[in-house]
């Protein structure tokens, strides 16, 4: 096994600092004094940043004097004579100056495991011993990523590098796409480190919309998904999966008639979804630091390109003494930090305020938002999920709903128009239903798939063919 320290890098850094001072400040940015193993290597970095500090040439002499001895009273000249001497170049600085930093990163990994055996063996809760746990690992992870700063030179080389990329896309989407193109034509996909709020009031759609986007992201993109799910079961949101990847009338699913009356459009769909990497969470209770640990687990294990919250007002804190606004400031929060640090972008469906129920033009808009001044903060985009017929049935734009974005980094606020359709618990473009007449979008029992299938003498088990063919197990 590797010693966690090397005396060698750690000589050949210091001499370096010695024999080329300009060289100070590039490894010192890195490097930090705990990061040396021996004492006496501790010391005489600790002497040439101060040194340094004070404006005070450093060289062997000035920093010998600084120091005065060195452990057991060895000679601190004799010492950094050394150290100047057997560094015949600086040449290699910085791939020793890594290899400092690495071995210290070992040794924080040694201290955080012990850390991380008595957490475990502690009173707390499971999840709150996993905090605590990826807490640790976490500080491993800020203190040794390297130099906290980059140079505008670097900075306008990767920006560079950035627009070639996207010039060689052509004008195409950079993103996740939504699979609503009139919409995606406006936010140009779904980005990492971007935290999009879905937000409307109940019946408009919310959850809908997120699930037809889980959905073309995994399904037809070949992304993996993570959807955390509070207001409604697995269960539920399979219904809305499988109305609207297999054109089945939600009422069939939520009645159990599908198996019969569309039974290859239901094998048809489930294999969809079956070979879609889409993970649901709907336990009850979820913390926000349990959606960022079970998030990081899954992105490490086995990747991960969307997250999806439904919805921020059913997320605990673990604070139990804040109050709402607290509560909605730390979620939004914690969300945009989980998606910067993992690059996903993380969809949280929110509610509104019922207030604007009593205004005359019910279309929302920021102000809205429940709590939302962190909200407004933390978000890059707001979409709304408005449907005129909610309030007036007969309106003219029944079978018609409304996407606002009603904020966004970079982009102006402008207005959608899509199709909703409720029975099939999807929304799709204008375009895609022209020439047709709108069916009962409101309702989601209506039914509009093509005539059911002619039934046949005897209906094998849905649930029998689906084990038949993956045996029950996850791909």
């Amino acid at each position: 096994m590797r010693d966690p320290y090397s005396l060698e890098a750690e000589h050949a850094v210091l001499g370096a600092m010695l024999i080329k001072p300009e060289l100070i400040d590039i490894l010192s940015a890195d490097l930090k004094t705990s990061d040396f193993f021996f004492a006496d290597n501790r010391a005489v970095f600790d002497a040439i940043q101060a040194l340094k500090a004070a404006g005070t040439p450093v060289d062997f002499l000035t920093v010998a004097e600084k120091i005065g001895t060195l452990g057991e009273d060895s000679s601190a000249l004799a010492y950094c004579a050394d150290l100047h001497r057997n560094t015949p170049s600086a040449a290699n600085a910085r791939a020793y100056a890594n290899t400092v930093l690495e071995r210290s990163t070992v040794r924080a990994l040694m201290t955080a495991a012990q850390a991380i055996h008595e957490i475990a063996q502690g009173d707390s809760g499971t999840e709150d011993k996993i905090t605590q746990a990826q807490a640790e690992i976490n500080a491993i992870g800020s203190s040794s990523a390297g130099s906290e700063t980059i140079t505008a030179g670097e900075a306008v080389r990767k920006h560079i590098e950035e627009l070639e990329r996207r010039e060689a896309l052509g004008g195409a989407m950079d993103g996740l796409a939504t699979g609503i193109p009139s919409l995606d034509a406006k936010i140009m996909g779904l980005k990492g480190g971007q935290l999009i709020i879905v937000a409307g009031r109940p019946k408009m759609g919310k959850t809908t919309l997120a699930m037809n986007i889980v959905d073309n992201v995994a399904v037809h993109s070949g992304k993996r998904v993570l959807v955390f799910s509070q207001e409604m079961s697995h269960g539920e949101l399979m219904d809305k999966s499988l109305a609207s990847l297999g054109n089945i009338p939600l009422r069939a699913l939520k009645d159990g008639s599908a198996l019969s009356t569309h039974p290859t459009q239901m094998l048809e769909a489930s294999n969809l979804i079956h070979g879609a990497a889409i993970e649901l969470y709907d336990r009850s209770g979820v913390t926000v630091s349990r959606i960022r640990a079970v998030s990081r687990r899954q992105k490490m294990n086995f990747g991960l390109d969307l997250i999806v919250v439904d919805h921020i007002g059913l997320v605990d804190v673990d604070d139990a003494r804040a109050n709402s606004v607290q509560r909605i400031s730390e979620i939004t929060r914690q969300l945009k930090l989980l998606a910067k640090e993992l690059d996903v972008p993380v969809i949280a469906l929110s509610q509104l305020n019922r207030q604007l129920e009593q205004r005359p033009n019910k279309r929302p808009v920021p102000s809205d938002l429940r709590d939302s001044g962190s909200i407004e903060q933390d978000a890059d985009m707001i979409i709304f999920v408005y449907r005129d017929e909610v309030y007036e049935p007969n309106t003219k734009d029944r079978g018609v709903a409304e996407i606002i974005i009603g904020a966004a980094r970079g982009i102006q606020p402008c207005t959608v128009r899509v199709a909703y359709q409720g029975g099939y618990s999807r929304f799709i473009d204008l375009q895609a239903i022209a020439g047709s007449p709108p069916p009962d979008l409101f309702d989601d029992s209506a039914d509009y798939a093509p005539k059911p299938e002619s039934p046949v003498a005897k209906v094998t088990s849905m649930a029998e063919r689906y084990n038949k063919s993956y045996g029950g197990h996850r791909s």
